[in-house]
């Protein structure tokens, strides 16, 4: 008995450390593990003042729960961005967001379930460069093919580091899903073989993105591909002839060479004598590149305020992919400025964001600015009454031991008058002016890719609500440029499936602007066709399917904006015949040299900035001219000594049509009065609003035969 007593603790002593760990493995099974992954910006590459996708998959194993996803910069505060996602048990959720980048180049980012952290990664960095340099995303039929660039070979380090173009090597499953999160991208390169698996939602994005303004290249690896996937043929609308092989002999070199880049190699032998796989390439109101055997085997064409170009052979396989040029091929067919490439680096010091014009325009007129000469003569008054004065009035009546009281007197005294004087300046009513700068893309379903830059005067330091109903958008604050960045702190952006919305501080008696990107489906408005019935001579017709008047109209044709003479009331159509160049009987247009050489948005901007100053001068009126002229920031230009072109303005997110013009685009804009395309972009009451329209509309031009 006594020797089986040792042997059944043991027994039991075993049962129990079994069960125990089962207990263990048990609770673990029930708290489950939530995988947490974060995707930032383009393969981690983003460009300064433009937006970039930080896509997010989320595994969970545990119990099901309502997280809450908080991105934020690593440094600092601002912005936050949160989303709201439900994670079932056993599920994957993957979503993506469109953030705007300024200077910040690590991130931290957080999973929360209520107050507690399930997750979290604070070590997401990005390689932040200027928004001048060129970034290409590249979705390759294989891991290592695609785009290549040159290097830059500037003089000094830094400008390498931040103007060199860059490829970025996008995968299939992280691919955004968002078009407004594929602004940051020059230029995207798409194998026609990847381009068959994209899913829905992100073949959308990418015709939107191509449609608003960028720029895709498809490389055609079978015409099947395209012609077998609805939504690529019908943005490239294009027509493929059969594959053989052709000498690539130096049409390609001297195509490369016509980019005027300085160090581009002598011709390969090598590829020349090499057979390239080609199919012949025509594009509706398209044009082609080169040829090989008497056949267009490459061509581009504008799509909507955008360009598709298309190789009709794939470049990731031999002999091209082994060209000693191909790097000067590829900075060429993505638009890389030969600037690039000299022994100096273009200066972009002092670029302002186009932000700042747009704050001019509606920055509220409650506010004055007290003007340096008061200024220096309050003070010089303040130091005269202190000193002198004080000390001459103690002296006479012999009680210079009253200072100790007359001093704060005058601190008081002068305290409450600087305050008085704010007061009468600055104090007024809440105040939200509005202006949407609106894209009509064309498709089988029109869709407003819009713009609303929103300002806000404050009477007092509170918090102010903004957003709407969108499955796809952003809310970011004014950008001052890449040494300025934000211009205000404080803003915290909450997205749910089918809502945007932002909570933004405004300190009291100042106005803060702010921009609001988003979609939405087009529901009629305004249309429009475009008719050439000769040399220079148009007929435009416009139908009206708004609320309000049309007030203003511009057309850009011929790379030059035209001022159009129109009054069209709501339900109206109208056809007008427009004169295009510059003889006696051409219609006005636009000379955007004035703008550059009288410098007056740059003034206003510099002057807005200030805290003290002329008033005025910090004003742009918001006329249909001056509305127009911003769409074209890269074109509101100066030289330098050198006599090349410095760019005095940026712009982010497709808004710039300089591109667009110089390639020979058509795009009517109108402008219509205390109108809104969406609901107000404010959530809260206020007796002092206003609201402009200026929708942009791309037209496909029809000749008469």
């Amino acid at each position: 008995m006594d020797a089986a007593h040792p042997k059944l603790t043991r027994h039991f002593a075993r049962l129990a450390k079994l069960g125990l760990a089962c207990l263990l493995a048990g609770g673990s099974l029930a708290r489950g593990e939530v995988q947490f992954d974060v995707f930032m910006g383009f393969a981690g590459k983003v460009r300064q003042g433009e937006w970039f996708p930080v896509t997010f998959e989320i595994f969970n194993d545990g119990p099901t729960f309502d997280g809450q996803v908080e991105l934020r910069p690593r440094f600092g505060d601002n912005p936050v961005y949160r989303y709201n996602v439900e994670l079932a048990t056993n599920t994957r959720k993957r979503f993506t967001l469109a953030v705007f980048a300024d200077t910040n180049a690590g991130w931290s980012a957080k999973l929360k379930n209520g107050r507690k952290t399930v997750a979290k990664d604070d070590e997401l960095k990005l390689d932040s460069f200027d928004s001048a340099a060129v970034l290409v995303g590249a979705l390759s039929g294989q891991q290592a093919g695609g785009p290549v660039l040159p290097k830059t070979r500037f003089k000094s380090k830094w400008d390498n580091d931040r103007f060199a173009p860059r490829v970025a090597h996008l995968q299939l499953d992280t691919f955004p899903d968002d078009p407004i999160a594929l602004s940051g991208l020059n230029a995207l390169y798409l194998n026609s073989a990847r381009a068959i698996n994209l899913r829905t939602e992100q073949a959308a994005a990418l015709s939107t993105w191509v449609l608003g303004g960028g720029h895709l290249i498809l490389a055609v690896d079978q015409s099947g591909d395209v012609t077998s996937t609805p939504w690529l043929e019908s943005l490239i609308r294009g027509r493929f002839g059969p594959v053989q092989n052709s000498a690539a002999g130096q049409a390609l070199h001297r195509w490369a060479e016509t980019g005027g880049y300085p160090d581009v190699a002598s011709p390969d032998a090598t590829f020349a004598a090499g057979q390239l796989a080609t199919a012949e390439v025509r594009l509706a109101k398209g044009e082609a590149l080169f040829e090989l055997d008497n056949r267009p085997v490459a061509a581009e064409a504008n799509r909507g305020l955008g360009q598709v170009s298309v190789l009709g052979f794939n470049p990731e396989r031999e002999p091209f992919k082994s060209w000693t040029n191909r790097a000067w091929f590829w900075a060429r067919l993505a638009k890389v400025p030969a600037a690039w490439f000299e022994k100096e680096a273009p200066q972009q010091y002092g670029r302002s964001s186009i932000d700042g014009v747009y704050g001019a325009m509606l920055d509220s007129r409650q506010v004055s600015k007290l003007p340096i000469v008061w200024l220096l003569l309050l003070l010089a008054a303040y130091l005269v009454i202190i000193g002198p004065v004080d000390r001459i009035w103690l002296n006479r009546i012999n009680k210079q031991m009253l200072t100790w009281l007359t001093f704060p007197a005058y601190v008081a005294i002068f305290s409450l008058l600087i305050y008085f004087i704010g007061y009468k300046l600055r104090a007024g009513q809440l105040e939200l002016n509005e202006l949407h700068i609106v894209d009509v893309l064309p498709g089988q379903q029109e869709v407003l890719r819009g713009r609303s830059y929103v300002s806000i005067y404050s009477p007092l330091n509170d918090d102010y609500r903004l957003g709407g109903s969108f499955e796809q958008g952003g809310i970011r604050s004014e950008y001052g440029g890449a040494f300025r960045g934000n211009m205000a702190s404080s803003l915290r952006v909450q997205r749910a499936p089918g809502q945007l919305e932002a909570s933004a501080r405004v300190p009291i008696w100042t106005s803060r602007l702010l921009c609001s990107e988003w979609l939405a489906p087009a529901n009629g408005g305004v249309t429009a066709a475009l008719t050439k019935n000769g040399r220079a001579s148009y007929e435009l017709s416009i139908k009206n399917g708004l609320d309000k008047a049309i007030t203003g109209a511009m057309l850009l044709v011929e790379g030059k904006v035209t001022e159009v003479e129109l009054q069209s009331p709501p339900g109206g159509t109208r056809t007008i015949r427009v004169r295009i160049g510059s003889s006696p009987d051409s219609d006005p247009h636009i000379d955007f040299e004035s703008f550059s050489h009288a410098g007056r948005f740059e003034n206003a901007v510099n002057a807005r900035n200030m805290v003290f100053g002329d008033t005025e001068g910090g004003r742009i009126d918001p006329s249909l001219v001056n509305l127009v002229a911003c769409s074209f920031p890269a074109l509101l230009g100066s030289s330098n000594p050198a006599g090349r072109p410095i760019g005095d303005f940026s712009s982010s997110g497709g808004l710039d049509l300089s591109a667009h013009a110089e390639r020979g685009g058509a795009v009517l804009l109108l402008l219509a009065e205390d109108h809104a395309p969406i609901p107000s972009t404010g959530l809260f009451e206020t007796k002092l609003a206003q609201a402009r329209t200026l929708y942009r509309i791309p037209l496909e031009i029809t000749e008469t035969e």
